[in-house]
């Protein structure tokens, strides 16, 4: 009795459920039918191996001969408000692709030199741009989908939760077309040909270059060239007083001007300089060619009355918004000591007495510049018998010209000091390259190794596998034989 107890203790069972009933088979049973396989077993095991190494050579062989095994990497950093939300610095979409654009391809080839416009397209299909997630946000991000699953309502919070990248891995991948040192040099100038057009693109430095380049045209005549050079300088100064309210504290190297500098000096051109020109032109009445200058007078006193009357039913519409308009009421608490008012701001009715002053101030400034068309117009015609002297006309020519030197001038010092105020403060971050590009050779050793163990170690899982089920066939065979002879 103690004998089979102790059989039966050492037996290992597994039940196998079949049609005609359950069915015992005795692992250790399996064991050793699987040792009769071992030879054959260990040339299959050995024959997996070799074969996954096989297809794992091939595979790093197809990806050297696609361009994606060996290639140049940098690491590209973000820094500027609004790119954690995936906005640009204007606030729309930011799209990191524009690095391998065209335009950045071409500069940065010329400025390596020596390649010809060919090679763009070959270059821009073999870059790709990776973004970088932390692992944390990766987490968060798979958990919620996963509730997702079993609720809808959680995809909501997908949303809430996704993450916008302010690190990118820019791949430059190799097909063979330059060479190893070649592809680090034309990947880190692409990286550099895009920080610069970063610049451009969100600096906006040039743009008073482009206005001032019409004060060169000689089509104007003397009180068209007037207000030409009155819109300039207030475009100036409404550009600069942005960048006086942004950096107050910011004084450049270069030029040695300060934002707050500027703005003095220019208030001074248009208050000393323009001012002498506009009361020398009007005292005199000089014009090129008298008719079309008053035609050209007529046509800015409709315009501006236009534009008073437009106004003026703005202002209007806004009058009776606010007169229909109740604002939230205010409870006043009086104590002995001291008055208390409590109550809700209302934004929208705020907001319509902002803009009915931002009209009235308009309306304003509109009636003053209509008031000085109607003096030129009228003083032109007044003029009509009285002849201009021909020094009269070179002396104006003579402050027009110094004008319009003085403001090309501070145009180029306005351009170079915020230039200076992009590049070294408000952009110096903008876009940094954190890792310098490098290359690497079809992924390296321990890469080809891994395309070789992945299809070994899944050639070697299914002869195991083959291996263990070989022997539970057998040993189910032999238990069914068994169980016959007893019957």
């Amino acid at each position: 009795m103690d004998q089979i107890e102790k059989q039966i203790s050492e037996k290992v069972v597994l039940v196998n459920h079949v049609d005609d009933g359950e069915v015992e088979i005795d692992l250790f049973n399996v064991f050793g039918l699987m040792g009769q396989m071992k030879k054959l077993v260990s040339l299959l095991l050995i024959l997996a191996i070799l074969v996954g190494a096989v297809l794992g050579v091939l595979y790093s062989g197809f990806e050297h001969l696609s361009g994606k095994g060996s290639y140049a990497r940098a690491m590209v950093t973000f820094q500027f408000e609004g790119i954690d939300q995936g906005l640009d610095p204007n606030g729309a979409s930011f799209d990191v692709n524009l690095i391998k654009s065209p335009y950045v391809i071409q500069n940065a080839l010329d400025e390596i030199g020596g390649y010809s416009e060919n090679y763009i397209e070959t270059i821009r299909q073999n870059i790709s741009i990776q973004g970088v997630v932390p692992k944390d946000a990766v987490e968060k991000i798979t958990t919620i989908e996963k509730m997702a699953e079993k609720d809808a309502t959680q995809y909501e919070k997908v949303l809430d939760v996704a993450y916008f990248p302010s690190q990118y891995i820019v791949y430059l991948y190799d097909d063979g077309t330059f060479s190893p040192k070649e592809m680090t040099q034309i990947l880190d100038q692409i990286l550099l040909s895009y920080k610069q057009y970063f610049l451009d693109t969100y600096a906006n430095t040039n743009a008073l270059t482009v206005t001032s380049n019409l004060l060169k045209e000689d089509d104007y005549d003397y009180g068209e060239s007037v207000d030409l050079v009155k819109t300039q300088i207030q475009l100036m100064l409404s550009y600069v007083n942005e960048k006086m309210v942004e950096a107050p504290d910011f004084r450049s190297s270069r030029t040695g001007l300060s934002f707050e500098d500027i703005v003095t000096a220019l208030q001074f051109v248009q208050d000393v300089d323009l001012a002498r020109l506009t009361s020398f032109i009007e005292s005199s009445s000089l014009t090129k060619e008298r008719n079309r200058q008053l035609e050209y007078y007529q046509y800015m006193i409709r315009e501006t009355s236009n534009k008073i009357a437009e106004k003026q039913t703005q202002l209007e519409s806004i009058e009776n918004t606010i007169a229909s308009y109740q604002k939230d009421p205010v409870v006043i608490v009086s104590g002995a000591d001291s008055t208390l008012e409590y109550g809700e701001k209302s934004e929208y009715y705020d907001d319509m007495i902002s803009k009915k002053t931002a009209i009235n101030k308009e309306i304003s400034e509109l009636n003053t510049r209509l008031n000085e068309y109607y003096i030129k117009y009228n003083a032109l015609v007044e003029h009509e018998a009285i002849s201009s002297s021909t020094s009269e006309y070179e002396y104006a020519d003579k402050l027009l010209a110094k004008l319009d030197d003085t403001i090309a001038s501070w145009v180029a010092q306005i351009e170079e000091t915020t230039q200076e105020y992009y590049s070294t403060t408000l952009y110096s971050n903008a876009v940094k390259i954190a890792v310098a590009p490098q290359y690497y050779v079809d992924g390296g050793i321990v890469h080809i190794a891994k395309n070789m163990a992945v299809p070994a170690g899944v050639l070697v899982l299914l002869v195991l596998i083959w291996w263990f089920g070989h022997g539970v066939r057998e040993e189910l065979k032999t238990s069914k034989k068994k169980e016959k002879v007893e019957e």
